[in-house]
């Protein structure tokens, strides 16, 4: 049936132990279901500050 689609889970979350946060772990959870911390993260490099600034 549709509600038992299932998605994979790639990586870890901020509440998972070490074992999870590798990029290589995988596992999976019901299209359907949602969890606040599952997602996508946005990187960007952090060009620093000015001397200004200070």
């Amino acid at each position: 049936p549709e509600a038992y689609k299932r998605k994979v889970i790639r990586g870890g979350s901020w509440k998972d132990i070490a074992h999870y946060l590798q990029t290589g772990t995988r596992h999976w959870d019901y299209q359907d279901t949602t969890k606040s911390y599952i997602g996508f993260r946005c990187v960007l490099t952090f060009l620093g500050r000015s001397l200004n600034d200070f």
